[in-house]
């Protein structure tokens, strides 16, 4: 009897575990619908749509593990709603239902993984509610910098500084991020607070990460103050990151002082990525100064990459009194470095001059390289001015190797123009390697009547090399006429090499009509 009352009540048991497991199970189901709804009304931005769906959750699911997520997207929603709004009165009621949404978050999951998202958000929404006149909302953002009882003037030390050397020896503060959030809300409505605590911070503390975000918050102001305190630390942070950040927010300045200390700076500075932040401060700034410096760099420095750097960013100012110191520059540089650098300069400057100056480079310069790089990029500008100096440069040059520079200019360019001239080198030049060249690019094209020329050049000419060429362009062309015209080439053919090559590239086509001419071959 007993046994039978045990198994009718482990029985009952597991009816009864089963029937609250389903139900469980039916509960996650539908938050989890609920909860889609609302992620897709947020991406959206249907604010209202999402407001409600995560309420639902809030208020009917507050077991499932949708819970934190939604309180989070809640308050999100309930800003974003606010902020679409016209009427101020509606606006403050949304912000502080959001606070309070996000409130509750983290009172009841401080240590869900949205709590500091939550904290982040939360201060943002205090910022505009304080700045609106809700002084209250302030207790949130002193409470953050804070991170105990007391706000800015009794926490921030204890709590931000609480590593600083000197100071009172505190653990490691998990929420700093959350802290640097609330200064920089606070630098927005109380300057005079915030200010010395980011600049002790900047001043003292070991950590460049907190050093680097504090000066995030500390570059954008445009106080005075910040003058000197941006000046020692390009000069003598320890951090090369925050040096060259500290001059990043330097040359946003634009002001006299500024520009004195970017110039006080570059004179100190040892490390090359600090000097070449200097370079594009300079660049960025209109000031004479600024701009003499670049000049001075650019014609004497010694250290051929930090002139080099100089050179380029003058050349990005495309103004021209830039331009005509550099044409200065090229006239009296040695170094084929420099030169090619300037000639770079000189072909992203769209005048007239610019263009000219390359052009004379091409024609005359006495270093092959610099005239092989000025061929370049005119043949990159694809105008007929260009174009036809490049083909005058091309009748007279003798070096082989600037006339291979000189046909891909042509192969690259569309015109007619630059066509006929690369069709003329390939029957007719007198040096055979230009030739083999200018068959190479026109084998590219893959046309019919690219073919056409190529057998034509194949019939005229009795150089090997040439012969060569033609063979290896024609079977890239891989159509049925090109392996005729192999096939035709090959029973004409009576130099030993060239012939041993044709059959070659047949081979290669895997083409019936290759592979039937092939076997009469074989079968001789």
């Amino acid at each position: 009897m007993k046994t039978m009352k045990m198994i009718a009540a482990i029985l009952a048991f597991g009816l009864i575990f089963g029937s609250i497991a389903s139900a469980q199970s039916q509960e996650a189901d539908k938050a989890k619908q609920v909860y889609e709804q609302a992620k897709k009304a947020l991406a959206l931005k249907d604010w209202k749509t999402a407001i409600e769906a995560f309420k639902k959750i809030e208020a009917e699911y507050g077991k499932s593990g949708y819970y934190g997520e939604s309180l989070y997207w809640l308050g999100y929603s309930m800003d974003k709603y606010a902020a679409s709004l016209e009427d101020m009165e509606l606006q403050i009621e949304k912000h502080k239902e959001a606070i309070d949404r996000l409130s509750l978050l983290l009172e009841k999951l401080p240590e869900s993984s949205w709590a500091k998202d939550a904290k982040i958000l939360q201060l943002q929404i205090a910022e505009t509610l304080a700045k609106r006149g809700l002084s209250e909302y302030g207790k949130y953002i002193n409470g953050a910098i804070g991170g105990i009882e007391g706000g800015v003037e009794g926490g921030v030390i204890g709590g931000v500084l609480g590593s600083v050397g000197g100071g009172q020896k505190k653990p490691a503060d998990p929420d700093l991020e959350i802290k640097l959030v609330a200064l920089d809300a606070l630098m927005g409505m109380d300057k005079e607070k915030a200010f010395p605590i980011l600049e002790k911070i900047l001043k003292e503390d070991k950590k460049p990460e907190l050093r680097e975000r504090a000066l995030m918050v500390l570059g954008q102001s445009g106080d005075a103050r910040i003058l000197p305190i941006l000046t020692e630390l390009a000069v003598s942070d320890p951090s090369p990151r925050v040096q060259q950040m500290a001059v990043m927010w330097l040359s946003q300045r634009h002001d006299d002082a500024s520009v004195d200390a970017l110039l006080k700076i570059y004179e100190k500075a040892s490390d090359a990525k600090l000097k070449e932040r200097l370079f594009y401060g300079f660049a960025q700034s209109n000031h004479p100064k600024a701009q003499a410096k670049l000049l001075e760099i650019a014609k004497t420095e010694k250290d051929p990459k930090l002139r080099n750097n100089a050179i380029f960013w003058l050349g990005q100012k495309k103004d021209d009194s830039s331009l005509a110191t550099l044409i200065q520059i090229y006239d009296t540089a040695d170094d084929i470095k420099v030169k090619e650098n300037l000639i770079t300069s000189f072909a992203q400057s769209n005048s007239e001059k610019a263009r000219a100056k390359i052009a004379e480079i091409a024609k005359n310069d006495k270093d092959l390289k610099a005239r092989e790089r000025a061929i370049f990029w005119l043949g990159q500008k694809r105008d007929d001015n260009s174009l036809a100096t490049l083909i005058q440069i091309y009748d007279t040059v003798e070096e082989t190797k600037l006339k291979e520079n000189l046909i891909m200019s042509f192969a690259q360019n569309n015109s007619d123009k630059a066509r006929a001239k690369i069709m003329e080198i390939a029957k007719n030049d007198k040096d055979l390697k230009a030739r083999e060249r200018a068959i190479f690019w026109i084998g590219q094209r893959g046309s019919d009547d690219v073919l056409d020329i190529l057998l034509d050049v194949y019939a005229k000419t009795d150089d090997v090399k040439v012969k060569k060429q033609i063979v290896m362009s024609v079977s890239q062309n891989h159509s049925p006429k090109a392996v005729r015209a192999l096939i035709e080439m090959a029973r004409k053919e009576q130099n030993l090499e060239v012939k041993k090559q044709i059959i070659f590239w047949l081979g290669q086509s895997k083409s019936e009509e290759a592979m039937k001419f092939l076997k009469e071959i074989i079968d001789k």
